[in-house]
């Protein structure tokens, strides 16, 4: 009944307004959900002509039409969602569609999107009605900021800090002596300052050092106690994965999260710039790879006899890639853009200013359909299929974890490794031309779904692609890094080979019975990158509240969770279930397997995917301060807490610290950030 009187009462209202209003538009209302979580949704369509058809974004894949539905939904791929609209005479049309309730607003359908044969894509207006509920917020005893910052407390905490007696003024840091150690004698990044009646004085033994000494000093009070700090990093790795493929941030806004994290010591941007949903750098050579995959154009029927790629009477996308996740195809999309060379020599040159190294990815050989969708417009364009990436006669049938079923190279075509080749140059080259070191081209190695490569050993096509890499890698004498896939499904003898030139490999899945996958792998001789999804996924909601971004299928994320993360407990990481209920931590470890090389465990980082960020609000409100507990934790890897006590006391301190002295600085940015 309740469905009922909503619809009831919203009809005569829009259909009021539809009398003194004929742009086409959309209304969607949130059904309510039955006993077993199921609940009956309506899109109402308002001047919408007869005969064309609406893309939209966003909707379970399990749904059912509702029997009064006019038409019925289709999915296209991905994210991408399809309706045809009847012949009317004017009318409000009605669809309606069974699916699980909605968890989060965000979550709602949305970038519809007009289409009629002949006529530009038009972009509708959406109004959304939303059922009013509450969402779970953790307990306020998490947020009670009672402890008492002091002058060095600062995030991360450094290691070592000493006062005397009265105050002193903090001279600029211009005026402080400065020593350099004997190199060899410290950990990377080690530095010592000291400050008293007689001055300042600040000694490191190389450039990371004097960096993070000026970044802790410039975070001291102008008055203070004679102080003398000695600190350093216990991980050499401590970074932030940037997704810009799905959804893009300008060159403007990944410059300002950058300067925001230098402040935390972080020291690698893992960007992921590419993906199946966008390409996100220009190479000169290959120019449809950003003219084709860095903007979005609706699918349409295939009318020619005689395409390459595509039959007649086929949907296929000759004018853009298809719509990304925000459903969106105008260039005012957040799904659209691309950096040029000189924007990327930027980027990198602003991080390693800061002390951070920028490790570009190209997700492949799964993961890639803006590169075989780019590669096909090449070849249309040009004649040149000596790019070609895929196989149009491939009969494997296969879904991918975001829905795509032609997103996997045929690693057995030449054209993947000369394609790769370039790409490999062009990344080399523009780190030259800015004079910044290249740690390592990611290759991604992730989530190649089953059934690519029908009737073909996986093992035998996934060892192909890992060895080819391996030999590229080998020429132009530049580091790989993966995804935890990267080392399974290959030949012994090709994991140990590849051991050897990984940078990193990171430890995602590690949720139930891959709790161990860290462990594992730095066991297995790989440098082994925390990435644990119940603790580093940043792109993970914060709560199940309505308002709250994110997805929840890794549980919920927020700065307690990446706090807790313990390098070297992994097993004891996860303090909390998936509805934040506390665990009993008592014998966690029991039976599972044990770090046997500590020095494997290179560092930690976060990981934002941007499915569901729509601007740079978005990505900042994720990372502050989800993120401070791991960069934290990249500093001090070894926290002690015997018991849930200890470590209450200890994040108490941690988000007192925070509150005062971080949260301003957001306020004076103008950062979106998550306030208790």
């Amino acid at each position: 009944m309740k469905l009922i009187k909503l619809i009831a009462a919203a009809v005569p209202v829009l259909f009021a307004a539809a009398c003194t209003d004929k742009t086409p538009s959309v209304v969607w209302n949130e059904g309510q959900a039955d006993d077993v979580g199921k609940a009956c949704h309506e899109i109402i369509l308002k001047n919408v002509p007869g005969g064309s058809r609406i893309w939209f974004a966003r909707i379970p894949r399990k749904l059912e039409m509702a029997p009064e539905s006019v038409t019925e939904i289709t999915h296209y791929k991905g994210n991408s969602f399809y309706f045809d609209v009847p012949e009317h005479e004017g009318k409000e049309l009605s669809i309606k569609y069974l699916s699980t309730a909605l968890p989060r607003k965000s979550w709602a359908p949305e970038g519809f999107v007009l289409q009629r044969k002949g006529q530009k894509d038009q972009e509708l207006a959406v109004e959304y009605n939303f059922i009013p509920r509450e969402g779970t917020e953790p307990e306020a005893k998490w947020f009670a900021k009672t402890y008492e910052p002091k002058p060095a407390d600062i995030i991360p905490a450094v290691k070592e800090v000493t006062y005397g007696e009265g105050q002193v003024a903090k001279p600029d840091y211009s005026l402080a002596k400065i020593t350099v150690a004997p190199s060899g004698e410290h950990p990377v990044g080690w530095y010592r300052i000291s400050i008293g009646k007689e001055g300042a004085s600040v000694e490191a033994a190389e450039e990371d050092g004097f960096f993070y000494a000026r970044t802790t000093y410039e975070k001291l009070p102008q008055q203070l106690p004679p102080t003398e700090i000695t600190d350093w990093p216990d991980l050499p790795y401590r970074g932030i994965m940037l997704d810009v493929a799905r959804n893009f941030l300008d060159k403007k806004g990944v410059k300002k999260i950058i300067d925001i994290v230098a402040g935390y010591k972080v020291n690698h941007l893992h960007f992921h710039i590419v993906d199946d949903e966008g390409w996100r750098i220009e190479i000169p050579q290959l120019p449809e790879l950003t003219t084709f995959a860095s903007r979005h154009a609706l699918p349409v029927v295939c009318e020619a006899d005689d395409d390459l790629f595509a039959k007649k009477g086929d949907l296929y996308e000759p004018d853009g890639l298809m719509p990304s996740t925000d459903g969106r195809v105008s260039e005012a999309s957040s799904s659209y853009g691309f950096y040029t060379q000189e924007d990327y020599e930027e980027i990198i040159k602003y991080a390693w200013e800061r002390r951070i190294k920028v490790i570009p990815e190209f997700d492949s050989p799964g993961h890639s359909r803006a590169a075989i969708r780019s590669m096909e417009a090449y070849e249309r364009r040009t004649g040149d299929g000596s790019f070609r990436l895929a196989n149009p006669a491939d009969t494997s049938k296969y879904t991918s974890a975001q829905s795509f079923n032609d997103n996997v190279l045929e690693v057995e075509y030449p054209g993947v490794y000369k394609f790769m080749e370039c790409i490999f140059d062009n990344v080399i080259k523009m780190h030259k031309d800015a004079g910044v070191p290249l740690a390592a081209i990611h290759i991604g190695g992730d989530e190649v779904p089953y059934g690519a490569w029908s009737g073909r050993s996986r093992i035998e096509m996934k060892d192909l692609f890992i060895r080819r890499m391996m030999e590229i890698a080998d020429r132009k004498g530049v580091k790989l890094a993966g995804w935890q896939e990267i080392t399974q499904n290959i030949k012994p003898e090709t994991a140990t080979e590849l051991a050897t030139k990984l940078y990193f490999v990171n430890a995602w899945s590690t949720q139930g019975r891959l709790a161990e996958t860290p462990y594992r792998l730095a066991n297995q001789g790989f440098p082994t990158l925390l990435s644990n999804v119940e603790n580093l996924y940043i792109d993970l909601a914060y709560s199940d509240g309505p308002d709250e971004k994110g997805l929840t299928w890794g549980g919920y994320v927020d700065e307690r969770k990446t706090f807790a993360l313990q390098p070297y407990r992994i097993y004891e990481s996860v303090r909390w279930n998936d509805v934040d209920t506390p665990k009993d931590l008592t014998g966690i470890a029991d039976g599972k397997m044990a770090l046997e090389r500590q020095e494997n465990i290179i560092g930690v980082q976060v990981q934002l995917w941007s499915e569901n960020l729509r601007n740079f609000g978005d990505y900042s409100y994720s990372i502050f301060p989800k993120a401070i507990g791991a960069f934290e934790r990249g500093w001090n890897a070894c926290p002690s807490w015997p018991d849930d006590d200890a470590f209450l006391a200890d994040w108490d301190r941690f988000y007192s610290i925070l509150a005062a002295k971080e949260f301003p600085k957001y306020e004076a940015l103008g950062l979106r950030y998550k306030k208790r």
